[in-house]
């Protein structure tokens, strides 16, 4: 191990200082320590491997410990177990082992599996309490820590049981079909805005109500603009139109931010409606709910309250962002629904990243001819996209089909001034000329007014800081000034895929923060953690007070130096001291992790500049560019566009269907 990096020899001390792998280690397990710097796994996973091997009397088990910590890094990139074919688990060790080295683990390995040299160590499709799972099936021998793979065999078979369910009875005098033409009746139709024209109709949004009111669970996808939300509402107005009660409807969604955008999105639509029927306006007493709020989780025994045996009293529930849904909590929620009396739709986008834990449950229920045939007529996929701007739906396009289209390298200030639905890309040239580029993006954002505008954000956090808190929320002159600051807070943002350094939030939030405080005369501001005009963001719910994780605020001082946050609510406002705020952090940065269900009219999307960091893929391309609705510029270089666009996510599961 002569001759090692910096990195690998203080991942080395962090391991000594926890006895591993021992003075007394042979050799080989301590070169296998040494390589697996380049997993950057978290050292309780160390200690666990050491904890079971010990255990089980194998501490010296090089094989062993190969295999385990693939799995433990199988997990961190979110599969549920590993693929032993040769091949593929052979793949796997070569990510942290030279070929050779590679080679011999896994035919090893595997030797000394099938020989039963681990019989008291694996067991077999669960036939003995052990805390590694063989499970041989379909054709392919898959290895689990035990807690995903019995979550998995439940998963499964409540899936089974919930796609075997008869379908909810109806009135036979309902017509299903009439019922649909009446909510896009001229009266009844819901609208872009209140003086907009009637929201468009097409085949996939209708086959989709149809499945709703006919089926006990449906599968909606679709990508941004082509209207999951609208959708959503028409299908609730359908459901209380055949006498299901509003209060037997729930609506949940895996984050507090996505649950709130759920009845933000049906209090908007039905106020566009010209003459709402009273079933409509029965909706806006529809709340959407977190999964853990939704199943009553209790801390103290860490266990739900809505469970097999005690079911959720519902006739309909309806999930959205369904993609970010991991294994455990999916598991948890089928366990919490009894198919013969409720039914469930799932909304969500296919293509978006998946779940931050283990699993990606959602895409795996898209059928694409080698997977998920159990799905098949319960699936409606949203084509047509009624989002203006014909070249960023393009461009969408092309990062999901894993394309680079033609384009020319930007200059920044040519980047700002792209017209609307426009994109660029500016090269990565060092992080001089990136944090030169952050300040540019401040100052045309936050520090000056904009095309078309009077005042900037400094300017509006500023007028609003002459009036006291009363005044703001409750006058219509205050009302006005909040409505403009929050109009500004939606129009731009920047998507990182990583939190810290110059590249990640921390580092631009920081950076923003230093440069806007400066200039606004709080210099003061990292003492603090806080000036006017800062947007920040909370990081943990507090459903006592009605705050999300990802729900965004500003900043604003009044005459006597006193610093509120103020937040949108539904139809309204609300300020809290600072000293109240659940945990936050500052939002001119997000990753794109948070952003998921957002849109903004301007994004600015900054890739890592190592080609090789394991964040680039496909998927979290493609949910950044969505989410911009009139301009997105990426700062990247072209080998790491190059490897997201190449790389996309594959967790491995068994769930098959």
């Amino acid at each position: 191990m002569a001759g090692l990096g910096g990195k690998t020899e203080h991942w080395l001390k962090q391991l000594s200082a926890l006895g591993i792998p021992g003075d007394n280690a042979d050799p080989g397990l301590k070169d296998l320590c040494a390589r697996s710097s380049k997993l950057e796994l978290p050292l309780l996973d160390f200690l666990t491997i050491r904890d079971l091997l010990d255990l089980s009397g194998r501490h010296g088990d090089v094989c062993l410990w190969a295999i385990l910590i693939t799995l433990f890094a199988a997990m961190e990139e979110g599969s549920l177990c590993v693929d032993l074919e040769e091949a593929a688990l052979n793949r796997r060790l070569m990510t942290f082992l030279a070929p050779a080295q590679a080679r011999f683990m896994t035919r090893s390995f595997l030797n000394a599996l099938s020989r039963g040299t681990y019989k008291g160590f694996i067991a077999k499709n669960r036939e003995a309490y052990l805390p590694l799972i063989l499970s041989e099936a379909r054709g392919r021998t898959l290895l689990y820590f035990q807690k995903f793979y019995v979550c998995e065999t439940r998963l499964r078979h409540r899936m089974e049981r919930l796609l075997r369910a008869e379908p909810p009875t109806m009135d036979p005098d309902q017509d299903v079909g009439l019922l649909i033409d009446s909510v896009y009746s001229p009266d009844l139709s819901m609208r872009a805005s209140r003086e907009g024209t009637p929201i468009r109709r097409d085949a996939q949004q209708t086959q989709a109500i149809q499945l709703a009111l006919q089926s006990r669970f449906s599968i909606v996808s679709g990508g941004p603009g082509t209207g999951k939300t609208s959708l959503m509402v028409n299908m609730l107005r359908c459901l209380v139109r055949t006498g299901i009660e509003v209060d037997h409807i729930l609506l949940g969604a895996p984050t507090g931010r996505a649950a709130q955008r759920m009845t933000e999105a049906i209090h908007q639509a039905i106020h566009t409606i010209a003459c709402p029927a009273p079933c409509d306006m029965d909706l806006l007493n529809l709340k959407g709910s977190t999964l853990h709020k939704l199943l009553r989780y209790r801390p103290s025994r860490h266990d739900f309250y809505y469970n097999e045996t005690n079911p959720l009293p519902a006739s309909v529930i309806i999930l959205d962002e369904v993609s970010m849904v991991d294994v455990i909590m999916m598991e948890r929620f089928l366990r919490a629904v009894d198919p013969s009396r409720t039914r469930v739709v799932f909304l969500g986008d296919k293509d978006q990243l998946p779940s931050v834990e283990a699993g990606a449950v959602f895409a795996e229920m898209i059928p694409d001819g080698t997977r998920a045939e159990s799905f098949k007529g319960r699936l409606i996929v949203l084509k047509a996209v009624y989002r203006s701007g014909r070249n960023l739906n393009q461009l969408a396009r092309e990062v999901n089909q894993g394309n680079l289209p033609e384009y020319r390298p930007l200059s920044f200030p040519s980047a700002l001034g792209l017209p609307e639905d426009q994109w660029g890309i500016v090269p990565d040239e060092g992080i001089p000329a990136w944090r030169q580029y952050i300040r540019s993006w401040a100052a045309h954002y936050y520090l000056s007014p904009g095309p078309g505008q009077d005042r900037s954000l400094v300017d509006l956090t500023a007028e609003a800081g002459q009036m006291d808190a009363r005044h703001l929320l409750h006058s219509e002159k205050g009302r006005t000034v909040l409505d403009r600051i929050f109009e500004r807070v939606q129009h731009a943002r920047i998507l990182s895929l990583v939190r810290n350094g110059i590249y990640g939030c921390t580092g631009i939030n920081r950076e923003i923060a230093g440069q806007m405080a400066l200039l606004t005369g709080h210099p003061g501001w990292i003492r603090k953690e806080w000036f006017p005009g800062a947007i920040i963001m909370i990081t943990r719910n507090d459903y006592a007070r009605e705050f999300f994780n990802g729900d965004v605020g500003v900043v604003i001082m009044d005459r006597e130096g006193l610093c509120r946050a103020f937040f949108a609510r539904v139809g309204s406002y609300a300020a809290f001291s600072m000293e109240a705020l659940p945990p936050w952090e500052l939002a001119f940065a997000m990753t794109v992790h948070k952003s998921q269900g957002s849109e903004f009219d301007h994004v600015l999307l900054v890739l890592p500049p190592e080609d090789t960091h394991r964040l680039l893929t496909r998927e979290i391309l493609y949910t950044g560019v969505t989410r911009a609705r009139k301009r997105i510029i990426i700062h990247a270089k072209t080998s790491a566009l190059k490897k997201a666009l190449a790389r996309r996510i594959e967790r491995e599961s068994g769930l098959g269907w």
